[in-house]
């Protein structure tokens, strides 16, 4: 039987539109979605459906860069056990032995697309590190603007590739099966639907930051891949893994996306401290790395530093570092702090822990392949098991590639000859669609409950009602006309939280970013 959710009440005014056609739908112009685009046979027409402008997703504020194995004094079983440390023993190592080994031929990869990896005088990578690692094994672009190269570069190379069409302002509304195989997409522009008939899909749209009030992740960051790839048929894993970076800028407006301070900071030997000046990560009973613990591990120690203190933010001092140095390897984290009156290094820089990353998504395999005939996903939306309970640090831009890269290789050897037909889709009727401002409205109740029962810390009650509220949620939007980008975003939010909070309920023990007290 076809699925198609929101179905028939979107194509009132021309039902009998012909699809377009295509071998390949990509959906999402990020780095996971751009590489896969790229890497796809130049002989294979592929639809790049992209939400907003290339500096509208999670990839191009990527300040800390890609972890890779390239030094000498490295090795694969190193990044490896790093991995799986911070992944507090829940990662699929099959998963990151591939990530880690594929890394390099990857970044070969990158250099001959053009992009600009910063090097050292002899031409080599530089080579940093962060939270987590023990070895220097972090190539970044521009200082810490290695997000937005990298998505530039690529970017700019998939629009000169006659076989990939971008179209631009598009969200996904949803993925059209039959029979447990893809046929097609559905994306909408300004309240018109796009109708997409292909023999793949490639979901590659992140995560779902903006389910919480503060995060450092863009405006669309919603879950709609994730929700729709749930609606096709396939499985979720690991959503209760939510990670919140701990240095997070602590100025910013009410409800606008929260600055990064990258953790390439801390890696360059920037230390966290409390009002009093107080070092606080090198007390006695502190991880072993300090400043460089895992992400939870940092957070819940600022959290409970800020708990102690009476303060809303610490302070990231940095003050062992040039202001030449400073300002040449991170431009944007000082342009930033220098916007709101800070002098970095010389002055301390405040930060908060905000939600930063979601390890879990869509249940892959080692080929982005999912249960359902032809749904790929990679990139923030999978969960292809690398990242276990908590990612380590710059480990998801090399997911990104690794795994789109994956994607492509195996739809490249096994293109299937014929499309599934995709049928008539017909007319539902629905319920009125609600307004704009009940949209909002709900939207920014679903981030309060997240932002309070489902953050660092959690509690069994809090999540209980936090499930409550979803549910009357769900029912009140279950039969709804949402034909509006707010409206598309919100029940997928709906369904994403939902499942956030449920497989939070059913983790009974804490591991990792998932703490239950």
């Amino acid at each position: 039987m076809r699925r198609y959710i929101f179905g028939s009440a979107l194509f009132c005014e021309n039902p009998d539109s012909t699809p377009h056609i295509f071998d390949v739908a990509v959906v999402g112009g990020g780095m996971a979605g751009l590489y896969a685009a790229l890497e796809l046979d130049a002989k294979l027409n592929v639809a790049l459906i992209v939400k907003g402008g290339p500096e509208d997703g999670s990839s191009w504020l990527a300040q800390g860069g890609v972890s890779c194995v390239l030094d000498k004094d490295d090795s694969f079983d190193e990044h490896i056990c790093d991995t799986l440390e911070a992944g507090a023993g829940h990662c699929d190592k099959e998963a990151v032995s591939v990530m880690v080994s594929e890394g390099p031929e990857n970044i070969q990869r990158l250099v001959e697309y053009g992009v600009p990896f910063d090097r050292d005088p002899d031409g080599s990578f530089h080579l940093t590190r962060e939270g987590g690692h023990c070895k220097n094994r972090i190539l970044h672009c521009g200082g810490d603007a290695t997000g937005k190269e990298i998505t530039k570069t690529l970017g700019q190379c998939a629009e000169s590739k006659k076989n990939i069409t971008v179209f631009r302002d598009h969200s996904l509304v949803d993925i059209i099966t039959t029979d447990n195989k893809v046929c097609g997409i559905v994306a909408n522009s300004n309240g018109h639907d796009l109708i997409i008939k292909c023999k793949n899909v490639i979901i590659a749209t992140g995560g779902a930051g903006q389910l919480y009030s503060r995060s450092t992740t863009p405006e669309g960051n919603t879950g709609e891949g994730i929700a729709a790839s749930l609606r096709a048929g396939a499985q979720l894993s690991d959503m209760e893994f939510v990670q919140f970076h701990p240095t997070a800028f602590a100025i910013h407006g009410e409800g606008e996306r929260v600055f990064l301070i990258s953790e390439a900071v801390r890696g360059e030997g920037a230390v966290l401290k409390n009002k009093n000046g107080e070092a606080f990560m090198s007390r006695p009973g502190q991880h072993r790395l300090r400043d460089l613990a895992p992400r939870d591990i940092v957070t819940r120690a600022v959290l409970a530093e800020m708990a102690r203190t009476g303060e809303d933010h610490v302070f990231l001092d940095a003050s062992c570092m040039t202001e030449e140095f400073f300002r040449k390897r991170f431009p944007t984290i000082t342009a930033k702090c220098r916007e709101c009156g800070i002098e970095p290094p010389k002055d301390l820089i405040p930060v908060h822990p905000t939600q930063h990353y979601i390890m879990g998504g869509v249940k892959t395999d080692t080929d982005a392949k999912t249960c359902v005939e032809g749904l790929f996903v990679c990139g923030e939306a999978a969960c292809t098991g690398v990242h276990g309970a908590n990612r380590l640090a710059s480990n998801s831009t090399l997911e990104c590639l690794v795994f789109a890269k994956r994607a492509a290789s195996f739809i490249n050897a096994n293109i299937k000859k014929e499309f599934i037909d995709i049928g008539s889709l017909g007319k539902t009727a629905y319920n009125s669609c609600p307004s704009e401002r009940e949209i909002s409205d709900d939207m920014q109740k679903i981030k309060g409950i997240m932002t309070e029962y489902a953050g660092p810390v959690r509690t069994r009650d809090g999540l209980k009602q936090a499930q409550g509220t979803l549910f009357e949620l769900s029912r009140k939007y279950s039969d709804c006309d949402l034909n509006t980008r707010d409206g598309y975003a919100l029940y997928s939010a709906i369904q994403t939280a939902s499942v956030i909070v449920e497989s939070a309920l059913l983790r009974t023990e804490s591991v990792g970013s998932h703490c239950i007290r």
